[in-house]
């Protein structure tokens, strides 16, 4: 066995043994205990979500139109039942918030209102069988303001993760759509935040990693807070791509379509955050101005998502969800508990999409291989070696 470098042992030790649950939410994932991403920023997590918006029923009929007045675009209702169903609701809110507080500390030229008009299910007219759907967040430019749209997760209590996005941008000039993790600060050098953003002013290939603030408190590009990444292969972000942000201890990597495109050791985010989405424009310098009535959209169909929190759950059904959780958002230390037991990959042995493979298991004996839907090749292995690459080594 070869041993793992001290620093990405020491990664390893500390998302297993200090991060609280040891016990996995089994979302798409059944007989998983921790999961294992690959690459660079290797690591094991201790909880999975799929969020699959390819073949959501029933598919709709038409896109909501942009509706023009502000306040009725801020007071607008759910586009569809979609966004009032468990399956939205247990882990996003779309926002309704728009920039007029902050609207003039910047150099932003138009009003933005976030619009729960904007986000949607949109009914594919791509020839590709294997999707029908695919959420969208539009952002339009009206006569008096930008409508946008955005969406937060309900957890805020993400402490690194590994997080996968099947996106494409498409549409006008003068928008930004991001992928990021947040946490809000007393003042914006207080934020912490690891971005994935792609400006649709810029070149078709080009996209934006940042560990946030990006900027001093004089305005100042701060150099080592960014990449400007290119796609591999130049593959345009009109097409499907996906795209990975690696927050991890110490340190921030991304990939497009599992290549590693960037990484970023200047002040990786470190508090529990949350996750949001967006797509948006207020015609200041980084966005750009959109020409009044066009329009641009994020679509996305897919994100899967393997991280560790701080606590419990704290979204819909989170009694349930919470069951063994003590005060402090640990899990309860009890007879029966699983630790990290059955690992699972989210990147190799992969049979369906968002479906975790299960890489070893030492719950019982079973044959040395095995092959079922989603589960890759299942390997038995003994409880030392588990415990060996729970703690850094293989």
């Amino acid at each position: 066995m070869a041993f793992l470098s001290q620093t990405l042992a020491t990664t390893i030790l500390y998302l297993i043994s200090s991060l609280t649950p040891v016990s996995a939410q089994s979302d798409n994932a059944s007989g998983c205990s921790c999961y294992r991403t690959n690459g660079s920023s290797l690591g094991y997590f201790t909880s999975h979500r799929f969020l699959d918006y390819r073949n959501v029923s029933p598919a709709p009929l038409t896109i909501p139109s942009v509706i023009s007045n502000p306040t009725s675009a801020t007071n607008a209702l759910a586009s569809s039942d979609f966004f009032v169903g468990d399956a939205w609701t247990n882990f996003w809110t779309v926002q309704k918030f728009n920039n007029s507080d902050t609207r003039h500390s910047t150099d932003a030229t138009a009003l933005m209102v976030n619009s729960p008009s904007n986000v949607y299910i949109e009914k594919s007219q791509d020839s590709d069988p294997s999707y029908s759907t695919y959420l969208t967040l539009r952002t339009a430019r009206l006569d008096d303001f930008q409508s946008a749209a955005e969406i937060d997760s309900i957890e805020k209590n993400f402490h690194f993760l590994s997080a996968r996005f099947s996106a494409r941008v498409v549409g006008s000039p003068g928008a930004c759509a991001g992928m990021f993790t947040y946490l809000a600060g007393d003042t914006p050098q207080d934020v912490q935040e690891a971005d994935i953003e792609i400006l649709t002013e810029g070149p078709r290939n080009a996209v934006q990693y940042t560990n946030q603030p990006s900027v001093d408190t004089k305005g100042a590009v701060v150099p080592q807070a960014t990449v400007n990444g290119t796609n591999p292969g130049g593959k345009d972000w009109t097409h499907w791509n996906v795209y990975r942000v690696d927050w991890m201890p110490g340190t921030t990597t991304w990939y497009v379509n599992g290549a590693k495109v960037a990484n970023i050791d200047f002040q990786t985010p470190k508090d529990p955050a949350g996750l949001m989405v967006n797509m948006w424009s207020d015609g200041g310098s980084w966005t750009g101005n959109m020409s009044l009535h066009d329009q641009a959209y994020l679509q996305i169909q897919w994100i899967e998502l393997a991280y560790n929190t701080s606590g419990p759950y704290t979204g819909s059904g989170a009694r349930k969800r919470n069951e063994g959780y003590g005060s402090e958002g640990a899990l309860v230390k009890r007879k029966g508990t699983p630790g990290c037991k059955a690992v699972c990959s989210v990147d190799e042995e992969i049979n369906t999409t968002g479906t975790p493979a299960l890489l070893w298991n030492n719950t019982s004996l079973a044959p040395l291989a095995w092959k079922g839907q989603g589960m890759g090749c299942l390997a038995w292995i003994p409880f030392l070696l588990v415990g060996a690459a729970v703690f850094g080594y293989f």
